[in-house]
């Protein structure tokens, strides 16, 4: 069955959120396609035959050991009983849950039905949320039944988990961090005033080996920055827990800004948000096709995001 891709994230006001968005989902395309020509490429068959290398035209494929036999020209007429025939090139879309006058469920609709004239009849959202709070618990899931309700019957929706519960997206926070040449690394995120709401942030920041910071709840940046300077840290970096460039990450930079010139016996790094690396649209690509839930979407949703913290989203 052929899949469409719809990217959900929060929104904002600010049109860095929009260039980045459209720029993760054309990465993730990218790596789709690359991934459709690299099944195509695999025709079936036993294994000890597709673990050998193929030659193939635009009609067919020849196996080496034919082209071996002393008849080569009689060995390369030979044509096996399948043909290699490319699916089409994946759809990628975006929508945004906030800070647009169109309703998500309206947004979701528009794109299936966009998608349905090209033969694409699952289409599989992907919520670009980083902490899990309303908007992945109520919010989407009520927005995608919505969609669903709308929509003829043949058409299927399916949502993934969200980004930040993926382990492949936190193994890419810990390789982005690991790549840092400093001392320490800190974790800065948005934060919420329910404990619960930080408390994903706060396993990652241990998984990954880095310390976490919040921006609008404690202990903030400047606290943590002077903690790792009393444990002896002299070479920081503070990586912002935010897909996307705005508001905030241009508070946080000033912040840090501040914070090197009243101590400058410490070198700080500030990283640039995760959305600006190009490995993220492979990551959101294997979630899309990996981590897709086994069933349809149902009316309420709750039963399928039971993954779920209460918490904010970032």
């Amino acid at each position: 069955m052929l899949s469409a891709y719809l990217l959900v994230s929060h929104g904002s006001s600010d049109p860095r959120h929009k260039a980045g968005l459209l720029r993760l989902a054309n990465m993730m395309r990218q790596q789709l396609d690359r991934s459709r020509r690299e099944d195509s490429q695999t025709p079936l068959m036993t294994k000890q035959q597709a673990s050998a290398p193929f030659n193939h035209d635009r009609t067919h494929l020849t196996h080496p050991a034919l082209a071996e036999s002393s008849d080569s020209r009689s060995a390369q007429s030979i044509r096996p009983p399948y043909r290699v025939a490319l699916p089409p090139i994946p759809v990628v879309g975006t929508a945004t849950l906030e800070v647009t006058h169109i309703p998500l469920a309206r947004q979701i609709e528009v794109f299936a039905r966009r998608v349905m004239a090209q033969g694409v009849r699952r289409v599989v959202i992907v919520p670009l949320f980083l902490l899990a709070g309303v908007h992945v618990q109520e919010d989407l899931p009520r927005e995608i039944a919505t969609a669903q309700s709308l929509l003829p019957s043949r058409v299927q929706l399916l949502c993934t988990p969200y980004l930040g519960s993926y382990s492949g997206f936190k193994d890419f926070v810990g390789a982005r961090l690991a790549a840092t040449t400093t001392d320490r690394c800190l974790l800065l995120s948005h934060g919420s005033r329910r404990p619960a709401g930080n408390r994903g942030v706060q396993q990652l920041g241990t998984t990954v080996d880095a310390d976490v910071a919040f921006w609008a709840v404690p202990p903030d940046l400047e606290t943590k920055i002077v903690e790792l300077m009393q444990q002896g840290y002299q070479h920081i970096a503070i990586a912002p827990y935010f897909l996307f460039p705005g508001g905030i990450t241009d508070a946080i930079t000033r912040r840090t800004e501040d914070l090197a010139e009243r101590l400058p016996k410490l070198s700080l790094r500030l990283l640039t948000p995760l959305g600006t690396s190009t490995n993220l649209g492979k990551v959101v690509a294997e979630l899309a096709l990996n981590g897709v839930l086994s069933a349809p979407v149902q009316s309420g949703g709750r039963d399928l995001w039971q993954i779920a913290e209460s918490g904010v989203t970032a």
